[in-house]
């Protein structure tokens, strides 16, 4: 494709939400893409296009009628992500998913069959791997401060999101709870610093029954996994047992190498590095980041899709890593 700016409309950008607050932002920053048009049935989509000069649209279908739109980014509720991807790579366009890209094996495996069959291409968007702080992470890795990466720890500790609706899709067993709605971010942040694909998962799940119901769902509450990485580990641990109010919470992650260790406390975006054979802490900065760095994490995914778009780079399919993470997950549901 020899062109400068790839075309887009994002569907689910009506509400104040992640696309509105984060996604739509960052498309708009992104060098490689042009945002074109908004699309949700919520009608305030109307204001949100006229803020900043696009089209609105309440109707999907007449949206991927545009001709103008090439890409659609798609970030509507987990349970009809299939049902929008399959429509719009059908109707010929590119498509940049949110995660998770499904929630359950049938639609995997639909989704996989409709991307071979596409003449566009298909990507999940995980910016989590962009966030500055595991860029800034990677960084470290990559100057070897603590030698071969030997172990990956990443840990949640607190309350699962508070629904409101008691009749929520997320409040569900098929949901696949919070395993499926966020788990693929830190599989994926694993990933990106081992560089090794997982091919197996162990997974021990329980359940705290006792606590508001809209924090808890149905299905376990509590898991903790092992993905092995060739030479590496990977051990997650999601748990949102509803701890008791000012408890340490949040993210904790842990990075073991042969030389030492970083470390990233409960809730924290400090970096603290460890050599082995010191007692002594160093506060490693943070990589610099000049704009917001969740908004910054939208625009580096998708500007890293549109180049594979329009360079025509077939040779790292991400698509199929994604996948590949997510038939992992859904195994740990499965066992």
């Amino acid at each position: 494709m020899n062109k400068a700016r790839i075309g887009v409309g994002i569907l689910g950008a009506g509400q104040p939400n992640i696309a509105t607050d984060q996604q739509l932002p960052g498309t708009l920053r992104a060098s490689r893409v042009q945002l074109i048009a908004l699309c949700d049935v919520n009608p305030g989509v109307k204001d949100y296009a006229a803020k900043h000069n696009l089209k609105a649209y309440t109707d999907y279908p007449a949206m991927l009628a545009d001709p103008e739109i090439e890409l659609v980014e798609i970030s509507t509720p987990d349970q009809f992500h299939c049902e929008h991807a399959l429509a719009a790579l059908a109707a010929g366009k590119h498509v940049l998913l949110q995660k998770p890209p499904c929630v359950d094996r049938s639609e995997m495996e639909q989704l996989i069959d409709a991307a071979g069959k596409a003449t566009g291409r298909i990507g999940i968007l995980i910016n989590q791997r962009y966030s500055l702080l595991s860029r800034s992470i990677k960084h470290y890795l990559e100057r070897f401060l603590i030698g071969e990466l030997r172990e990956i720890i990443i840990r949640y500790r607190g309350r699962r999101f508070p629904i409101a609706n008691p009749q929520s899709f997320y409040l569900t067993d098929k949901s696949g709870g919070v395993w499926l709605h966020n788990s693929l971010h830190w599989l994926d942040e694993a990933f990106y610093y081992s560089e090794k694909l997982p091919q197996s998962v162990s997974v021990l799940t329980n359940r705290n029954n006792h606590g508001d119901p809209c924090y808890l769902g149905a299905g376990p509450n509590y898991f903790s996994a092992i993905f092995p990485m060739a030479e590496k580990t990977f051990l997650f641990e999601y748990n949102t047992m509803l701890l008791a109010d000012n408890l340490p919470g949040g993210m904790e992650r842990t990075l073991v190498g042969t030389h030492g260790e970083l470390r990233c406390p409960y809730g924290s975006n400090e970096i603290h590095y460890y050599k082995f054979g010191s007692n002594d802490k160093e506060i490693l900065p943070l990589l610099e980041c000049e704009t917001d760095s969740n908004i910054e994490s939208f625009r580096i995914a998708i500007d890293e899709f549109a180049g594979l778009i329009l360079n025509g780079n077939d040779t790292a399919n991400k698509f199929a890593d994604s996948m590949a993470l997510f038939d992992l997950l859904l195994q740990g549901l499965e066992r």
